[in-house]
């Protein structure tokens, strides 16, 4: 009798890696998991099986998902669930191994990462919605550059007619094209700029950077401020308000105030400034907060909803997700916690 070889494991980068550790790390996966190690399931009966709500099946299947763990296919009503069972058979040492120098790593994830982009983006080569983040969107643009020709004049009736074969709102991709360098305007022309005689990245000197005359080191530095401020805005733009889940707990009964956010930067301090006031409106947290001082009582972030630069992607949605999730593992509403609804958003 023939044995037939296990097929090789799967060629995984290191992000991947921690991707499929980092899935695992979790006591409600693993659970998934060990359901999944019998047969397929799909998650209403993963809920059933479980004693879980089937949105929290759901999230942790997400998880699992993205790390690549299981496959699904579509029967008449429902997503089946089944591990993929190359990644089981990954050793232990597989998964933490480095990989050599020689692989160009950064190359890989770079290519991966654009590659994402377009997936996400287009389809069918047609532009679906614009990112929000400008490293995203220089990707966008330079599939627009192979549209037009290298020394070609364009007239902008036919500049926004290429666009529009692309993406609706031809204004907007237009006008970022000429304000990230790609092409020269004059008057009512359009030419590609050459890569070698774009302006430089931020910080780069080039040989006629130098200023020879004190009036052109004022305008130069002018303008140099004006470059910072435009990429210090651009910056504060594309860095997403983080969503979750927060907590205010009593550490002598163990009683906790669950809360989330779709901007995490101001509740907790708006919490602990009204207890410290006496102002707060949840009257048995601020008579505990009274009895038992400030000592006694943390304010921190339990979870944050990992942001997506995707279409289709739903903060609230991700959020709803993770409340639920967190009302389940803690339990806070009264009389065990301080919570007096289910409605934990602020």
């Amino acid at each position: 009798m023939v044995v037939e070889p296990d097929p090789p494991a799967p060629a995984l980068g290191l992000d991947a890696r921690i991707g499929v550790l980092k899935a695992l790390a979790d006591a409600s996966r693993m659970q998934v998991v060990n359901a999944l190690l019998e047969r397929p399931h799909c998650a209403e009966e993963l809920a059933e099986r479980l004693g879980r709500a089937p949105s929290t099946v759901s999230f942790h299947l997400r998880k699992l998902d993205e790390a690549g763990l299981v496959t699904k296919r579509k029967t008449q009503y429902y997503l089946v669930y089944a591990l993929r069972d190359d990644l089981l058979r990954l050793t232990l040492r597989e998964l933490v191994a480095l990989p050599s120098a020689a692989s160009s790593p950064e190359r890989r994830r770079a290519e991966r990462s654009r590659s994402q982009v377009l997936r996400s983006f287009f389809r069918g080569g047609v532009l679906v919605q614009l990112p929000k983040q400008w490293r995203k969107q220089r990707i966008v643009l330079e599939q627009f550059l192979g549209k037009f020709q290298a020394g070609r004049r364009y007239r902008e009736r036919e500049v926004n007619e290429i666009i529009q074969a692309v993406y609706p709102d031809h204004c907007t991709i237009r006008r970022m094209l000429v304000d990230e360098g790609y092409m020269a305007r004059d008057g009512q022309f359009y030419e590609l700029i050459e890569a070698g005689a774009r302006a430089p990245e931020a910080g780069v000197k080039t040989p006629e950077a130098g200023a020879k005359t004190p009036e052109a080191a004022t305008r130069k530095a002018g303008a140099n401020t004006m470059e910072t401020r435009k990429e210090l805005k651009r910056k504060y733009l594309e860095t997403p308000k983080q969503a979750g889940i927060f907590q205010v707990k009593n550490k002598v009964n163990g009683k906790v105030l669950l809360g989330s956010s779709t901007n995490l930067h101001g509740p907790l301090n708006k919490h602990r400034f009204m207890l410290s006031i006496g102002g707060h409106s949840n009257q048995e947290l601020q008579q505990d907060w009274k009895q038992h001082g400030a000592d006694a009582f943390t304010f921190e972030v339990l979870e944050i909803v990992k942001q997506k630069d995707e279409p289709g992607f739903s903060l609230a949605d991700e959020l709803t997700l993770l409340e639920q999730i967190w009302l389940e593992k803690l339990s806070p509403l009264a009389p065990g916690g301080y919570n007096t609804t289910t409605r934990i958003r602020e």
